[in-house]
């Protein structure tokens, strides 16, 4: 079957990324500006730490492993993962659609997978890390009703 017809108007995708990374934080802000086919939900592994999110294809995998690379999960439980993960957005988002067969040119997808690799373990070090302190909720403004008193 041809994987750019298997990309149907409603199909459901979630990618997991590393909320920490500038860089991934940067590249899902980007994704969410693009016209995608698919309905793509952004789901910062940290979040599956505290129970906020729950994507059942992932639950045997350890955060460390999450973490080092991207992970997108269909409706059906299939996992794509590193540059395969990247591909399989790319087949669903408008104007990009045409880069997703080179990967399928031999060798390219090695090639992509290296690269994927080599970027992603330097990440930090190019691109650094978010602020860690707002996690769990730390930051979130008091509600309304505490600030308002009454003499």
């Amino acid at each position: 079957m041809d994987h750019l017809s298997a990309t149907a108007k409603g199909e459901r995708l979630y990618v997991l990324y590393d909320g920490t990374c500038n860089l991934c934080m940067a590249s899902v802000r980007r994704l969410k500006e693009l016209r995608s086919t698919a309905e793509l939900h952004y789901i910062p592994v940290q979040s599956l730490q505290d129970g906020a999110n729950v994507v059942p294809a992932v639950i045997g995998k350890t955060q460390e492993e999450l973490l080092s690379k991207i992970h997108v999960v269909d409706g059906e439980g299939n996992v794509w993962a590193g540059a395969d993960g990247v591909v399989r957005i790319i087949r669903t988002v408008r104007g990009l659609r045409w880069l997703a067969p080179l990967y399928r040119i031999p060798g390219m997808g090695r090639i992509a997978d290296r690269l994927y690799r080599y970027i992603a373990a330097r990440r930090y070090e190019w691109f650094g890390k978010t602020d860690e302190g707002c996690h769990n909720g730390a930051c979130r403004l008091p509600d309304q009703h505490l600030n308002n008193k009454t003499d």
